[in-house]
């Protein structure tokens, strides 16, 4: 029974060992870009909406791979793992069909930011609508039309259409 709790007590620190570390390495990670970004941006007058998504994507790549590592240690995710992944594809099947709109606005939105067809600040000319760009996520454009309106495109729309760039030329 002895050795039972202390075989437990050691999965459970390891464990514990395990998620702290994944924690600190994505802290760490976290400071070291917003340090690298912030003189990045600085000198070269860059808009950082690229180094943005990339820092949130690698943290989340650095949680997933430290807590599924974490996960597999536990004797219960090893009894359970077929079951677990099972579950999870069809999940992740439900989910992809559910959201369909959602993830192509996501995708049209990555290959905007890397592509670049425009800017922020550009003035851009979709389907009759014209405006200065003022922000450009994963889901949406935001543009600023010359009556003050804000007019939101959905990127999936926007990366189907043809886009005219002035370039800023227009004030």
């Amino acid at each position: 029974m002895f050795n039972k709790i202390f075989n437990d007590t050691e999965i459970l620190i390891e464990f514990s060992i395990i998620c702290g570390l994944t924690i600190i390495a994505s802290l760490l990670f976290d400071r070291y870009l917003n340090h690298y970004l912030s003189g990045r941006t600085s000198t070269l007058n860059n808009n950082p909406t690229n180094f943005y998504f990339f820092k949130h994507l690698f943290k989340a790549i650095i949680y997933l791979i430290g807590f599924g590592w974490a996960l597999l240690t536990l004797p219960i995710t090893k009894t359970y793992g077929h079951s677990l992944l099972a579950g999870a594809g069809v999940t992740t099947l439900i989910a992809g069909f559910a959201s369909q709109q959602a993830l192509s606005n996501i995708v049209s939105g990555v290959f905007i930011l890397i592509f670049k067809p425009f800017r922020i600040n550009d003035l851009i000319e979709f389907q009759g609508k014209k405006g200065k760009v003022l922000e450009v996520n994963l889901h949406d454009t935001v543009l600023l039309d010359e009556f003050e309106n804000k007019i939101i495109i959905p990127n999936s729309i926007l990366s189907n259409g043809i886009i005219t760039n002035f370039k800023n030329n227009i004030k």
